[in-house]
């Protein structure tokens, strides 16, 4: 029987929103037993409202909230795949102990709350440790859990702009513009698995657990790249230059046949702009002086724009992609959402997972980026109801009897539905 990667591990989530979420939905993948604590007062904030309003109908599949909306938003389907949920009230003693005695049977905790959230709960890294000194403990945190700005929320859109990365975005002499989607959170979400399998290797050499301070402001900030090379040698400030690039020529987004459909190109070596000159049916535009050289095409780039657009123009997007690529053309059709979901690639390489919810109804999923040649992922086990896994982690996992369970339930530390004040 062929073993999942990281089957055996078993990683405590304390994750909401975005990075953290991504982070343990690819753990999950993988084979890790990602037990996801909320509490009822507390919801991931991907659940959405326990009551919504007209204005939020559009996170739930067919704009319909149905009966427990918490269990069906489109945030919280996609992102919490391959999960176990278990609610603890972290406010009140027993859901502390309780919280430990998770932590102490837990090879991981992912979290990304802000910097000081766990500490003042008295459920920090030094209080887990302790209980657990195996526990490697994972905190994401928007400005890292030390300095001046350890307690400062935010959320992807802005990380952009505290980072600098929306001052290379945009048009020139235009505003700041957002990815809208929150660019950063997927890629924090993906460094965050790294740092992880990096401490699992340090605790297998040491039998140690550690502490792992991941900002989310520093991973943005290492987006700029040679932006901030530039201006720490030159002092020369980057800016907004469109869909431009300062040395490749042509590089931009071009239209195709049919009501918004574009292509993508860009052109980095003189045998890729040959390639581009033969693939539009005009090898001699390769010998233009006008064209000619990197710089005579940056100075004429507007005549050569017009050129390759009334080529796309007359092909579907795809179409021109692919004659482009036979051509040795880095190019790529811009497809909607719809399109990327019926993508032949995609398709071919078993990207997508059908899901059948049971709240939500059977969608599409995404799956993870990488292949291991040895090992496969687990198949996409839909993202679990509110505290749906209570009986079978505080049961079997932590031993408690089905009375003292329910005595839980009672008190408020464990349930299933979220209490007046359970909003995101």
């Amino acid at each position: 029987m062929i073993n999942l990667a990281l089957e055996g591990l078993r990683i405590l989530d304390m994750t909401q929103i975005a990075a953290g979420p991504y982070a343990t939905l690819l753990l999950g993948f993988m084979g890790a037993d990602i037990i996801k604590v909320e509490s009822c007062s507390r919801m991931d904030i991907n659940r959405g409202l326990a009551r919504p309003t007209p204005e939020t109908y559009r996170m739930y599949p067919q704009g319909v909230p149905g009966e427990r909306p918490w269990n069906r938003s489109a945030h919280h389907v996609h992102r919490n795949v391959n999960k176990r949920s278990v609610t603890l009230d972290l406010a009140h003693p027993r859901g502390k102990a309780l919280f430990i005695q998770l932590a102490a049977a837990c090879d991981a905790l992912i979290e990304n709350y802000r910097a000081s959230v766990l500490d003042r709960l008295g459920l920090g890294y030094p209080v887990l440790a302790a209980a657990n000194p195996r526990l490697i403990y994972v905190k994401i945190s928007s400005q890292g859990a030390t300095g001046p700005e350890r307690d400062y929320g935010s959320l992807g859109s802005t990380l952009e702009q505290t980072a600098g990365l929306a001052s290379i975005t945009g048009y020139a002499d235009g505003r700041p513009l957002m990815t809208n989607e929150t660019y950063p959170d997927p890629v924090v979400g993906l460094l965050a698995v790294g740092a992880l399998l990096a401490a699992l290797r340090r605790r297998r050499r040491t039998g140690t657990g550690t502490f792992v301070d991941l900002s989310q402001r520093e991973v943005s900030v290492a987006l700029l790249g040679e932006a901030v090379v530039d201006y720490s040698l030159s002092g020369r400030v980057a800016a907004p230059i469109g869909n431009a690039h300062p040395l490749m020529v042509p590089h931009g987004v071009y239209p195709c046949r049919g009501e918004d459909r574009w292509v993508a190109l860009a052109v980095s070596a003189d045998e890729e702009w040959r390639g581009l000159c033969r693939a539009i049916g005009q090898p001699g535009l390769a010998e233009d002086a006008r064209f000619a050289t990197p710089q005579a095409r940056q100075r004429h780039h507007a005549d050569l724009d017009a050129l390759i657009a009334s080529w796309t123009r007359e092909r579907d997007h795809y179409q021109a992609m692919h004659l482009l690529q036979d051509h040795g053309v880095p190019a790529g059709a811009v497809l909607t959402g719809g399109e990327v979901i019926a993508d032949p690639h995609l398709e071919a390489r078993k990207f997508w997972d059908t899901v059948d919810h049971p709240e939500a109804g059977t969608y599409r999923q995404v799956t993870t980026p990488w292949k291991l040649s040895k090992q496969p992922r687990r198949a996409t086990s839909p993202a679990p109801g509110l505290g749906e896994h209570n009986q079978q982690i505080l049961g079997e996992l932590l031993g408690l009897s089905t009375q003292d369970i329910a005595a839980l339930e009672a008190q408020g530390v464990i349930g299933t539905q979220p209490t007046d004040s359970g909003e995101a």
